[in-house]
């Protein structure tokens, strides 16, 4: 059966599991702007990155829950924050070498250390360094970076002939706490005549990565290699790059200084507008005179409220073609941010401001095509639970950081207009006036009975 006769059923089952969160919705007119979705191609889900528009047009205190997505009857779709998925797994293969491991480092008081520098190269201090050759009992590895093993190839020309003992490989990231990845292997290089038998791979189990591997042999195994020998061996597995990945989805913005007072606390204020609250992660400050170098306090300065963001040293020297790197901080809202510096400087900064999109995904409930409508004062999304519908919209063969196609963002228009910006007028509170009537009757009445009474009072006394 193919695929895209499929998708109205799976549609079905989806949008039979959201029905009960669907209520209420609001209509079109509730919300201020428009924007197409261009979804080429035939999809149960979609992808929306936001745009800077789309920020500039979603209400702050809505939190961007006057968000939704309508198909192309009006109606609100199934629509949410795409749920964060795992880092992309990359195959790994690296020759490497074994470094013999001095017993004394097992912790028999003969002074060895392992340790790391700071690139995290493995370094083995030994104060007596043996004359002669001796036998280790364990090895270590460097992968250069953390990484979760499926197995360790040892070199063949590096196995003595006929030669059979067992390895266990332990892991870790510090050198310091190990876990076990392997027990007891039998490693064998035989041969008889024409005959030979080889048995060079130690698989591994464990999915957490680490960089540091530590080959222990097994007691009363004949060491295959004295501590003169560095064994190559070859490494396979996978392994994550999460910074890369963050770095990757960053979107950067190069805002010029407006122009300031000077700083009341002495000092010099630059003040930079970007085009709407997105999310910001990391700047990179960028003198504008050569040979300068300043110390500056990063601001939010939402509202003037001056909140420390994050503390920048920037540097240039001659023209300038080495870019500082940038300062990353926790991910904030921000339009408005403000440098502030009390070094002397002849020209203003630029800043340069790295922020990522939020990521929504929406199910094709209906027919296309599908808007985004942004920005209500009233208005706001529904949860949907979409874990569960992407978990069975995943291809059997696809990975865990599968997603949804991604849908772009077109042309706006308005929806509701400005008006739906705006808090409705409130009614004409007829009670109020309703109960002043009430008062000022039953005053009337109160005084007419007293003036009905004294002048009763008077005709009484008259006719004694």
């Amino acid at each position: 059966m193919r695929l895209d006769a499929l998708l109205p059923q799976r549609r079905a089952w989806l949008l039979y599991l959201l029905l009960p969160l669907t209520a209420g919705a609001g209509t079109p007119a509730d919300y201020a702007y428009r924007y197409t979705l261009d979804t080429a191609g035939s999809s149960a889900a979609w992808r929306v990155e936001l745009t800077p528009a789309v920020y500039a047009a979603s209400t702050p205190a809505a939190n961007l829950r006057d968000l939704v997505v309508v198909n192309a009857q009006g109606q609100e779709v199934p629509f949410a924050p795409l749920p964060a998925a795992p880092s992309r797994s990359h195959p790994f293969a690296l020759r490497a070498t074994l470094l013999p491991l001095p017993s004394g480092s097992a912790g028999n008081g003969t002074g060895v250390r392992v340790q790391r520098n700071s690139n995290g190269d493995i370094v083995i201090e030994q104060p007596d360094m043996p004359s002669a050759p001796t036998r280790p009992g364990q090895w270590l590895l460097d992968a250069r970076r953390q990484v979760s093993l499926d197995r360790i190839e040892i070199d063949p020309a590096a196995l003595p002939v006929d030669s059979r003992f067992h390895l266990s490989v332990q892991a870790s990231n510090d050198l310091q706490a190990w876990s076990e990845r392997s027990e007891d292997t039998e490693i064998v290089s035989v041969k008889r005549g024409g005959d030979t038998v080889e048995q060079h791979t130690i698989a591994l189990r464990g999915d957490t990565p680490a960089r540091y591997y530590r080959l222990s042999l097994r007691q009363n195994d004949v060491t295959p290699w004295d501590s003169a020998q560095t064994p190559r061996v070859e490494l396979r597995g996978s392994y994550a790059d999460p910074l890369a990945e963050r770095m990757a989805a960053r979107r950067w913005l190069t805002l010029p200084a407006a122009p300031v007072a000077p700083a009341t606390s002495g000092g010099a204020d630059y003040d930079y507008a970007l085009p709407a609250a997105l999310p910001v992660e990391a700047v990179r400050v960028v003198l504008g005179g050569d040979n300068t170098v300043a110390r500056f306090s990063l601001l939010d300065h939402d509202e003037g409220n001056g909140r420390m963001l994050a503390t920048i040293t920037a540097v240039r020297i001659g023209t300038g073609t080495d870019e500082d790197p940038a300062t990353p901080f926790a991910t904030t809202r921000v339009q408005r941010l403000r440098l502030h510096t009390d070094t002397p400087l002849s020209q203003p900064p630029s800043l340069q401001v790295a922020w990522r999109p939020d990521v929504f995904v929406f199910l094709a409930e209906g027919s296309g095509p599908y808007s985004l409508l942004a920005g209500s004062h009233a208005a706001r999304r529904g949860d949907y639970p979409l874990e569960a519908a992407l978990e069975r919209l995943r291809p059997r063969d696809a990975g865990a950081d599968w997603q949804p196609p991604l849908a772009t963002l077109g042309a706006v228009s308005d929806a509701g207009g400005a008006a739906a910006l705006l808090a409705p007028k409130a009614p004409f509170d007829w009670t109020r006036l309703l109960l002043w009537l009430v008062l000022i009757g039953g005053a009337l009445a109160v005084a007419g009975m007293a003036w009905s009474l004294l002048r009763q009072s008077r005709r009484e006394d008259d006719t004694r």
